[in-house]
């Protein structure tokens, strides 16, 4: 038993090195094609993976800097150009690419993560899309806010286009004493494929669940209420985009 523990952990070690070095070959081999060297870019958004209908190519993601700065007073802003990228694995060439100026801000909303979203957004018999999902957080205490927006691309005429504009599927924002007094909201969306469609493309359905939480000082303690609904959405494609 230890010896195939120990094998199975060189092969994930392996792995995880292997995935590590292709990663980097990948971003080299697109940033020459784009011009663009590492300096340019914000790293700590970086993103790759390998599409799971076309394990061939993978997608980047890559956050051009078009500001970076802090004020006098020590603040924070940050301004990004979205470069999304579909590149051949093996060779690294640029295949489809979406470029976007000034696509992401992080000033008082906090930019805090990218990702990729490879779920199965089967749009019509030939499209499938897949999803760039943004993550926000406000910097106020009291008045707490988080928020994730996720845009969706296709592969069509040999071009990468997006279908979806930061559609916010997820959302949490509150108002509250910071101590205990107060009233929180968290939306959370689901995203399905409807059989029913729009010029040519299927309606996407959003169902949101919508917790609602009021807390309630008494005199030894915060008693928390919560309040449970939901609700349902319809996007549909409009020629350009859905709506």
């Amino acid at each position: 038993m230890k010896k195939l523990f120990t094998v199975l952990m060189l092969l994930f070690v392996f792995a995880d090195a292997y995935a590590q070095e292709q990663n980097a070959f990948l971003l080299d081999k697109v940033l020459t094609q784009l011009k663009l060297n590492k300096k340019q870019i914000h790293e700590p958004f970086y993103r790759s993976k390998v599409l799971p209908n076309k394990t061939s190519n993978s997608v980047l993601v890559i956050p051009k800097y078009r500001t970076n700065e802090t004020d006098k007073y020590g603040n924070y802003f940050l301004e990004l150009d979205a470069y999304i990228v579909v590149a051949d694995n093996a060779t690294g060439k640029i295949l489809n690419k979406y470029v976007e100026e000034n696509a992401w801000t992080s000033d008082a909303f906090v930019l805090e993560d990218i990702t990729i979203d490879t779920g199965i957004y089967q749009l019509n018999t030939e499209n499938r899309a897949f999803g760039i999902r943004v993550d926000f957080k406000g910097s106020s205490r009291p008045n707490p806010f988080g928020q994730t927006d996720l845009s969706l691309f296709i592969i069509k005429n040999n071009q990468l286009k997006k279908v979806l504009n930061n559609f916010p599927i997820s959302e949490y924002h509150g108002e509250w004493d910071t101590n205990c007094a107060g009233e929180f909201e968290d939306v959370t969306g689901v995203m399905s494929i409807d059989k029913n469609k729009s010029n040519g493309f299927g309606n996407i359905i959003v169902k949101d669940k919508i917790v609602n939480t009021k807390n309630i000082p008494t005199t030894d303690d915060c008693v928390e209420k919560k309040t449970t609904k939901s609700s349902t959405k319809i996007l549909k494609f409009n020629g350009k985009e859905y709506k």
